[in-house]
């Protein structure tokens, strides 16, 4: 069987968490292709016997960027495919996410998966959430999903993975579905406060152009911001020369607000016992 795993990641968790599930396929005999979202085509979808598409979760729900290309996708009419992702917090709606926009494009979404991974927002409220996640427990469950997908799709069984998380085909918590629905890249932009570049410690690499995953920012001749920003930070986390910085005493209290520990405890997936930090 041919196997196509599609992930968009930016500090490595669902990157990772690709690779383990990857092992689990080889290891089964079945050819296996990791491709990044940076790298990825259409084509490279539409190809193959069983597509997976991963992401990290970005405000109880899937990113832009994988939203985008998923929205672009030629027809998938038939082809397996299933979903993962990697959260650091309540999930919320990101697997429904990527199933329903697969199945839009005509794919039989058959299974999802999701583990923890740690934060790297900036907002103090978020920094250092389930450190050290994923772990090697949660890459031993991935190969496990892994072998037991491949299971189930090599017998032909029409129905859906027994193992898949519910939240793959219903939105999961509805407090945080709702906070999903509302927090749009507009509202965030409103809400959270912009990365501002230092022209005394940017040296005009280009890293951020680069990274950027919406392709939002120039230079003239340092770096400026368009108007598309999603607020994911990866140009102030991630900046070789931490030439990037934001004003979070607004919007460190406006995350709090709903990414709270008592919050995520009532109305997110945490385990009974699970920590977050």
């Amino acid at each position: 069987m041919d196997i196509r795993l599609i992930y968009f990641s930016q500090t490595g968790n669902t990157r990772r968490i690709a690779e383990a599930m990857a092992e689990g396929f080889r290891e089964a005999g079945h050819a296996t292709r990791l491709i990044s979202l940076k790298k990825a085509s259409p084509q490279d979808a539409a190809a193959g016997d069983l597509l997976g598409i991963g992401t990290p979760c970005f405000s109880s729900q899937a990113p832009a960027p994988i939203k985008t290309f998923l929205q672009n996708l030629p027809a998938l009419e038939g082809r397996r495919a299933f979903v993962f992702a990697t959260s650091g917090g309540a999930p919320g709606r990101v697997l429904f996410d990527l199933t329903r926009l697969l199945q839009a494009r005509g794919a039989d979404v058959v299974s999802g998966f999701l583990a923890r991974g740690e934060l790297h927002h900036p907002a103090p409220c978020l920094q250092g959430r389930f450190p050290g996640r994923p772990n090697a427990e949660d890459f031993a469950r991935a190969r496990r999903f892994a072998t037991a997908l491949i299971e189930h799709v090599s017998a032909g069984s029409p129905d859906p993975v027994a193992e898949s998380r519910p939240d793959t085909f219903k939105p999961g918590g509805r407090f945080y579905n709702l906070v999903a629905l509302i927090s749009t890249d507009g509202f965030l932009r409103r809400m959270l406060p912009e990365p501002k570049p230092d022209p005394a410690r940017c040296n005009r690499c280009q890293w951020c152009v680069y990274e950027c995953p919406v392709h939002n920012i120039t230079l003239q001749p340092y770096p400026i911001l368009g108007d598309r920003c999603i607020r994911c930070y990866r140009c102030l986390t991630g900046c070789p020369q931490k030439a990037f910085h934001a004003d979070w005493r607004l919007g460190n209290l406006a995350i709090l607000s709903f990414y709270n520990t008592t919050f995520e405890r009532w109305f997110g997936d945490l385990k009974p016992g699970e920590r977050i930090y």
